[in-house]
C-alpha cells in the first residue's frame, strides 16, 4: 500500500510541475551588481542610454518534455531595468550620469542584443540555457570605445523549472553582464579622461 501511495503522489507531483510548464510566466528582473564606491569618474558628467535591440522581447519559452511551453516576459522593461543599475554603478565610481544628448560627450550607449532562456532535452535530464548579450559604444572627443559582453549560464534539470528558477537563472546571467561592464576598466578610464 505505501508503494501505491508514494506512486500516486509523484505521479500527481510530476503532472503538477509538468502543468507549470504550461502556465506563462513573468520574471521579476532583480540583477545583482557589485560595483566598489570610487572616485574614478572625477564627476565627469556621462551622457547615458540604453537600447532594447533585441529581435524579440520574448525572455524564451519554458520547456516541458516535449519542447517549447507557454512563454517567459519580463515583467519589467529590460531597458529600463538595465538602465537604473547603469546609472547607479556609475554614480558609485564617481561620474556624474545625465541625460542622453547627442550634442555632448561624453556618451555611454549600452545596446541590449540577447537575453534568451531555451531548453534542451537530454537522454535523463533536460538542460536550461540562458544567454545574453550586451554591447558598449562610448564617445568623446571623436574618439570611440566599443566593447561586448556575453553570458552564458546552463542548468542540468530532471524535472521541468519552478518560476522561481527560471527567474534566478535569468537574473544570474543579466548579473554577470552587468558586472562585465563594470569591471572593464578600460571603458572607465576612457569616460573619465
Amino acid at each position: 500500500m505505501n508503494r501505491l501511495c508514494t506512486f500516486v503522489f509523484t505521479a500527481l507531483l510530476a503532472v503538477t510541475i509538468q502543468g507549470c510548464a504550461f502556465t506563462p510566466q513573468k520574471a521579476n528582473l532583480t540583477p545583482t551588481v557589485n560595483v566598489t564606491v570610487s572616485n574614478e569618474g572625477k564627476n565627469v558628467a556621462v551622457g547615458v542610454r540604453v537600447l532594447d535591440e533585441r529581435a524579440s522581447k520574448s525572455l524564451g519559452h519554458r520547456g516541458t518534455a516535449y519542447g517549447a511551453a507557454a512563454e517567459i516576459t519580463e515583467e519589467q522593461d529590460l531597458a529600463v531595468v538595465v538602465k537604473q543599475q547603469l546609472v547607479e554603478g556609475l554614480r558609485k565610481k564617481g561620474f556624474n550620469p545625465v541625460e542622453f544628448n547627442a550634442s555632448k560627450e561624453p556618451r555611454l550607449t549600452i545596446e541590449i542584443r540577447l537575453l534568451e532562456y531555451t531548453t534542451s532535452q537530454g537522454f535523463w535530464t533536460g538542460g536550461v540555457h540562458v544567454k545574453g548579450a550586451l554591447k558598449a559604444s562610448a564617445l568623446r572627443a571623436a574618439e570611440n570605445y566599443e566593447h561586448f559582453y556575453r553570458s552564458e549560464k546552463e542548468e542540468r534539470v530532471v524535472i521541468v523549472p519552478t518560476a522561481e528558477s527560471n527567474e534566478k537563472l535569468i537574473n544570474s546571467a543579466l548579473s554577470d553582464l552587468l558586472n562585465q561592464v563594470f569591471e572593464d576598466t578600460a571603458l572607465f578610464q576612457f569616460l573619465a579622461k
